[in-house]
């Protein structure tokens, strides 16, 4: 279940009661959510303080009259129950159209936050007007709905509702939208950006009011809750007028209207109600549909009737008339047959006498007709071999211009697949030499990266080697030590145990005492100086020694050990610092290289002609933080700028290269058509007639039947000066077909019906008498009668001296047309090298990375000082630990003398001490 947390409205609202960014906050004054989900804060987003808390359970708002409280709640229902029949205080179907101005694009996004888990979801909705201009037509206004998780990218406070959203922690009554307000297009191609780029995001968007509800639905959103709220507050008051019931039938209506559809029973009740109506008329119906039925059977009868009388008047009376004409017309043929009997005879006789007299006239003009025929026939014969011949020449130059037509097409798919090759290979080209140095320099970084970890690998095993030998030698040392100490103590209680060496020694204890005396052990002042005693002496200071040696042999070793543990911890402070400086050097090398192509990019000045920064001085440069070592100053785009704008230049290349490429092709085919006009004016003649035209002479050619386009049967064969009259009078055919054979006109009709040529245009074919034919009378205003009018044609279809004034027009045009398709193929193909450099660019340096390999060389270089600053810890540790170790190995050292100096003593003492007490027992001084 899910509790509102937020409001926002955006750019909606009457004129009285208007939302321009406001935002409704209910958050965090609620009971503790009981158990939060983890989420995942922006990156300069402050730590939250405490638990999460549940939105306000109640709020009130207090607005005087007209402020805009129905207008909320419309809003937010309008989100939760789409459609105008859901919308609040009644069905008008245009409440809703009336919040929203002509350039708006109106906002109503709602938080929602989960009661158990904390989670948030944010539904809205987004409406404008098509073509920005308010309408009556509902189908004008435009909605649609979304829906997304807010977490790091995109969230209620950044919604992209305006082309720049401050990323800054919001200020209460500051709007965070900033710049023009986008369109609807522009707010979803946004929010699916975002969610491209955010998956977490989810980001959903519905324009069908069904399938939004559905979607709710999914997310937890139960559109009903928000019917019965409609129901409570559709006229403003309180909650509890819906369930005021007066009667059993009121609350029978309410729970009906609670459980079920209304839009179903609606339709319901209709066609009940309508199908009720007709069976209660169903008797007076049938009795007039009976009444009607029979009533028009008699009426048709009697009509029927009525027009058999009105024909048999009719036939009647044509019958007498045409009777009384006919014994009229018999009655004065008569007289003139009389009168012509008598004029026939008198001929007759005439002709008789004249037969005689014209026999030999018919010979001698038989004999002048053959040889007229014979001339006639020779001299057709040669016009027809010469029409035959400068036809056939037509007709090639027809099937040529015709096969050079159907060509002009493939040429052209021909050459602009020809220049997608040249710039998908110059692409190819391009991308293989800008990765060459970054693959270069990546092997490289590869290589040193091995060889550095092979040096240090190196360097720690013979590190280690040394330690352990010198481990080796110290062991061998103190076993050496012990085995002597050991085989001291042996000999000792061997010369204890010779009695008998003692008893040749007595001649000799005398002396011994002197020289013991001599030499420190013995104290001759005391009377009772005893050797033995001395050496329990010696033996308690070589005890000592000894422990104070065992003590010092323990520091020693601990010594060592701390030396090792600091040779160690300094052979891997030194791998750190040797990886931290690798990393630092390649992180700094891809940033510069990236940076390089960055900056050769950014010094390309179309780009910053596609961004308006070149060649208007009112607009300033983007500003930028500087750099450390950046000059101050620079070319108009940065790589941070190029960095921030590439997916938009990319769009305005490809916009560039699409519009060129069409008005290229533009250009192309207007140059083929002035060519294929320039080709048939020559250095003189006319222009052409179209297509349709020139294929139906040759067609009628073909078959044998003479004909002319009309333009040039206009041009050599009417008076210049009626010109006009003929243009005005039959423009159809003059632009049309002109058959000079009147007796192969209904042949060329038959021949062009089964041809079906399917001209493109209305070609007009007649004869030469039908375009000569005179023209309607004029009334008596100046116009004529005839309402077909003409706009004037070019003068050059008829006129030579037009028509060399149209050929140098068209040379001038080819002319100026050729320098703009050099000029646009150029830049055509350089925006193509570029658009695929940028594009190149982008794939291997995405949007932020140049921002992020900065960070990473700053992060590496500092990771490196603080490596450096670790090393040359180990190594002042390293050298205190050598230097105790040294100490503690040379008081060792001095121990070892010291118990072997007392041992020697003890050993001295205890030789002289036997023999001392034999002495003094011989003598008698003393047990």
């Amino acid at each position: 279940m899910y509790e509102l947390s937020r409001v926002r409205l955006y750019s909606i609202g009457p004129a009285g009661a208007r939302y321009a960014d406001t935002v409704l906050d209910l958050r965090g004054v609620g009971d503790v959510v009981p158990d939060p989900a983890p989420t995942q804060a922006e990156f300069f987003e402050e730590e939250p303080v405490g638990p999460p808390r549940r939105p306000a359970p109640a709020g009130v708002l207090f607005l005087e009259n007209g402020g805009g409280k129905s207008v909320l709640l419309k809003l937010i229902f309008s989100v939760m129950l789409p459609g105008h029949r859901n919308t609040l205080g009644g069905a008008s179907s245009g409440v809703l159209r009336k919040f929203l101005l002509a350039d708006d694009c109106g906002h109503v996004a709602l938080e929602w936050q989960h009661v158990l888990t904390g989670e948030c979801v944010v539904v809205g909705k987004a409406s404008e007007w098509r073509g920005r201009q308010v309408s009556n037509d509902p189908r004008k206004f435009a909605e649609a709905w979304y829906s997304f998780r807010p977490g790091p990218g995109l969230s209620l406070d950044n919604l992209p509702v305006a082309e720049a959203t401050a990323v800054r922690p919001p200020v209460e009554g500051a709007s965070g939208a900033q710049g023009r307000r986008r369109t609807m297009k522009g707010f979803r191609d946004a929010i699916t950006e975002a969610g491209k780029a955010y998956p977490h995001l989810e980001v959903h968007w519905e324009e069908i009011h069904d399938r939004w509800i559905e979607h709710l639905g999914e997310l937890g959103l139960d559109p009903e809750l928000f019917r019965y709220q409609r129901e409570m507050n559709a006229d403003e008051g309180e909650a509890a007028g819906l369930f005021a019931v007066k009667k059993d039938s009121d609350f029978t209506d309410l729970l009906l209207r609670a459980v079920t559809d209304t839009r179903d029973t609606d339709g319901l009740a209709d066609l009940v109600s309508g199908f009720g109506n007709k069976l209660g008329r169903r008797a007076e119906l049938m009795a007039e549909r009976d009444f009607t039925a029979g009533s028009a059977d008699l009426l048709g009868r009697i009509v029927e009737a009525a027009a058999s009388r009105s024909r048999a008047r009719e036939v009647h009376t044509a019958a007498e008339r045409r009777t009384r004409a006919l014994a009229r017309r018999l009655s004065a043929r008569g007289g003139r047959e009389r009168t012509r009997a008598g004029d026939l005879a008198q001929r007759v006789t005439a002709a008789a006498y004249a037969v005689t007299h014209s026999e030999g006239a018919r010979e001698r003009s038989a004999l002048i007709a053959a040889e007229l025929a014979f001339r006639h026939a020779s001299l057709a014969l040669a016009a027809a071999e010469k029409s035959a011949a400068a036809q056939k020449r037509e007709l090639a130059d027809a099937r040529t211009l015709h096969s050079a037509w159907q060509a002009a097409e493939a040429v052209l798919r021909h050459r602009a697949a020809a220049d997608r090759v040249a710039r998908v290979s110059a692409a190819i080209q391009e991308a293989e030499r800008d990765a060459a140095p970054a693959l270069a320099a990546r092997a490289r970084a590869a290589v040193d990266l091995v060889r550095a970890l092979h040096a240090a690998a190196d360097s720690a095993e013979t590190l280690a080697n040394e330690e352990e030998e010198r481990s080796a030698a110290l062991q061998e040392v103190g076993e050496s030590a012990h085995r002597d100490a050991t085989s001291a103590a042996t000999d000792a209680q061997r010369a204890r145990s010779e009695v008998g060496h003692l008893r040749q020694r007595l001649s000799e204890v005398e002396q011994e005492t002197a020289e013991a005396v001599r030499a420190g052990w013995l104290d001759d002042s005391a009377p009772d100086a005893d050797p033995a005693r001395a050496a329990l002496a010696a033996s308690d200071a070589e005890k000592t020694a000894v422990a104070a040696w065992d003590t010092a042999r323990e520091t020693s070793a601990r010594a060592a050990e701390h030396a090792r543990e600091a040779a160690s911890a300094e052979s891997r402070a030194e791998l750190t610092a040797a990886r931290a400086a690798d990393a630092a050097t390649g992180a700094g090398r891809s940033y510069e290289a990236e940076r390089r192509l960055a900056e050769s990019l950014a010094d390309e000045e179309r780009l910053a002609e596609l961004l308006g920064l070149t060649g208007r001085g009112t607009r300033p440069r983007i500003p930028q933080p500087r750099q450390d070592g950046e000059p101050d100053g620079g070319s108009a785009l940065t790589p941070e700028d190029l960095d921030r704008c590439a997916d938009e230049l990319r769009e305005l290349l490809d916009d560039a290269v699409s519009s060129a490429e069409r008005q290229l092709f533009d250009l192309r085919t207007a140059a083929a058509d002035d060519s294929r006009i320039l080709g048939a004016l020559g250095d003189g003649g006319l222009l052409p007639p179209g297509p349709d035209v020139l294929a139906t002479v040759e067609f009628l050619g073909e078959h044998g039947i003479p004909a002319l386009p009309g333009w040039r049967y206009l041009a050599q064969a009417v008076d210049p000066a009626d010109h006009a009259r003929v243009l005005a009078a039959r423009p159809e055919l003059v632009d049309g077909v002109i058959i000079t054979d009147p007796g192969s006109h209904a042949r060329a009709r038959e021949a062009l019906g089964d041809a079906a040529l399917l001209p493109r245009s209305a070609v007009a074919v007649g004869t030469a008498a039908a375009l000569l034919a005179p023209t309607p009378p004029a009334d008596p205003d100046g116009g004529a009668l005839s309402e077909v009018f003409l706009v004037p044609p070019n003068p050059a279809m008829h006129d030579e001296h037009a028509a060399d004034e149209e050929r140098q027009a068209l040379r001038a045009r080819a002319t100026e047309r050729d320098e703009d398709i050099r000029r646009l193929a150029g830049r055509l193909a350089k925006d193509r090298e570029l658009s695929a450099r940028l594009a190149s660019w982008r794939t291997g340096c995405p949007a932020g990375r140049l921002a992020e390999l900065a960070r990473a060389a700053t992060e590496a270089r500092a990771f490196a000082e603080e490596a450096e600053a670790e090393l040359a810890e180990a190594r002042s540790v390293r050298a205190e630990t050598e230097e105790s170790a040294a100490e503690a190995a040379q008081a060792r050292d001095e121990h070892q003398e010291a118990a072997q100096r007392a041992r020697r003593t003890a050993d001295a003492l205890a030789g002289l001490a036997l023999p001392a007490a034999r002495t003094r027992r011989l003598a008698g001084q003393g047990p």
